[in-house]
């Protein structure tokens, strides 16, 4: 794992401090556990062919990442500021969502957390917005 993965860690550090476990390494632990196979990745051109399903598509990349183009449809909710605004996903926790970053590691960890919040199905977009572009898919916005 490359040190940039993870940092893309600390946002939900504060996790397991909220777990009300004494020590947070132990809630992390515990939550790592949870964390289900790599049955939630998706790779761009599948996750395009999911669009047909209207999933909720969740970038959680930082405004400025946002600003250069998203995934038509998207909704943006950094990652740092998932765990307080899960009020904004869909009810349904059968609901398909599709997360995205930038490379993929800071959305699986973000589809993680969903999963083990028993959205059951969170799905990572393999590579990101970056493997959305290579793919030669649709984007909106940027310049």
């Amino acid at each position: 794992m490359r040190r940039r993965d993870l940092l893309a860690l600390f946002p939900f550090l504060a996790l397991g401090r909220a777990q009300g476990e004494g020590d947070w390494t132990q809630a992390f632990g515990q939550f790592l556990k949870r964390v289900p196979p790599a049955g939630y990745l998706v790779y761009p051109t599948e996750a395009r062919d999911l669009l047909l399903f209207e999933p909720f598509v969740l970038d959680v990349r930082t405004e400025e990442e946002r600003r250069k183009g998203y995934i038509p449809g998207s909704v943006h909710i950094y990652a740092g500021e998932v765990p307080d605004r899960l009020g904004e996903l869909p009810k349904d926790k059968e609901a398909l969502i599709l997360v995205y970053c930038n490379s993929g590691s800071v959305s699986a960890v973000v589809a993680a957390f969903l999963q083990a919040k028993g959205y059951k199905n969170a799905k990572n977009i393999a590579h990101g917005f970056k493997g959305w572009l290579d793919a030669g898919l649709e984007v909106e916005g940027g310049s």
